[in-house]
């Protein structure tokens, strides 16, 4: 009777035990993520069921635990740095042991270009740009000029020392005159409009267009060797930001002549216009020129003097900046004016001209 007894309780812890154990072992996906190659666990990849939010992050040993319904499954492997992989028909049924091994996203580049512009506007960079120079230069860039309110490149010039304007291309360094200075725009030289001086008027040059102005008062191998009192380089901008109009008015006088009494011939000309001769006499051979002559005033004047007061010399100049796109590209167009009416009295002197 007794041993009946200690049999049937034998057989019931052995179920209670194999039921405990089933309820224990619940169906899940779990397994180790390693780097292919060199065999190296990967923590933190992620196993994703496709589809949906749930996954599973691996820990420092590369292990994961993913616990999963009975089925079956797509699971997709991530890890940065390493290709994706993909599992499809993963069948979960109890306690199913799948183990990743990643490959590296490795890319080649057959060459990699970068491309740097160096924008000389601010005053660090004119700085350290005056600083590597073989010889001394002085600069100027856009940010300062607005910063002084500084309209055109003449009212910049005055601003570095050792040069003094005494009017619309005339620039005197070291008590050299306009002669003996040059002036170039980008390195290239620019002739001036006025045939008695040698600069181009440096008012002619808005600062909405200049990026930076720099100044050598030495000899430089890279300048031109006409001049030895100063070597002027505006760098103009490459594009315009905005489009701008700025006009620009001056009255101003010598001591010595304004309001002054002077002598002057009758001539046609105005502020706009120079007197010249009659170009239809120039193209005339000598027999029509004089019969042509007596009848035409080909001087265009009387050659009457008259007694006149000398008034202000004025000035103005006027620039514009207007962008066009045109096929996807910018076209910036820069226009810029200047006009100037001066007077000169001289007392017992010799001109000639």
């Amino acid at each position: 009777m007794s041993i009946r007894l200690d049999l049937g309780k034998i057989l019931f812890l052995v179920l209670l035990l194999t039921l405990t154990t089933m309820a224990v072992m619940a169906d899940n996906v779990k397994g180790r993520i390693t780097d292919r190659q060199t065999g190296e666990p990967l923590p933190g990849a992620t196993v994703q069921v496709e589809g949906t939010a749930q996954g599973a992050v691996s820990n420092v040993d590369g292990l994961y635990t993913l616990p999963l319904k009975k089925g079956t499954y797509t699971l997709t492997v991530s890890y940065v740095g390493y290709r994706q992989q993909q599992h499809k028909g993963v069948r979960v049924a109890g306690e199913t042991v799948l183990d990743f091994a990643l490959e590296v996203d490795a890319q080649t580049l057959n060459e990699v270009s970068v491309v740097a512009q160096k924008k000389l506007e601010g005053e660090h960079v004119l700085q350290a740009e005056r600083q590597k120079a073989s010889f001394a230069i002085e600069n100027m860039g856009a940010k300062e000029m607005n910063l002084k309110g500084i309209s055109n490149v003449e009212e910049g010039v005055k601003k570095l020392s050792g040069i003094s304007v005494a009017g619309a291309g005339q620039l005197i360094v070291r008590g050299l005159g306009d002669r003996y200075s040059h002036t170039t725009l980008n390195g290239l030289p620019i002739a001036s409009p006025n045939p008695d001086n040698k600069l181009i008027p440096l008012d002619l040059f808005p600062s909405a267009t200049v990026e930076h102005i720099t100044v050598s008062k030495v000899y430089e191998p890279s300048a031109f060797a006409d001049y030895s009192g100063a070597h002027i380089d505006i760098n103009t901008r490459e594009q315009v930001s905005e489009d701008f109009l700025q006009v620009g008015f001056r009255v101003g006088g010598a001591f010595n002549t304004l309001g002054h009494d002077r002598l002057q011939m009758d001539r046609d000309g105005s502020l706009f216009s120079a007197p010249s001769i009659d170009p239809k006499a120039l193209t005339l051979n000598l027999t029509d020129f004089d019969s042509y002559v007596l009848e035409r005033d080909i001087f265009r004047t009387s050659f009457d003097v008259s007694r006149k007061s000398s008034m202000p010399d004025m000035g103005g100049t006027l620039s514009m900046g207007k962008q066009i796109e045109l096929g996807g590209q910018k076209l910036s167009l820069l226009l810029a004016g200047n006009l100037n009416n001066s007077y000169q009295r001289m007392t017992d002197a010799f001109f000639k001209t």
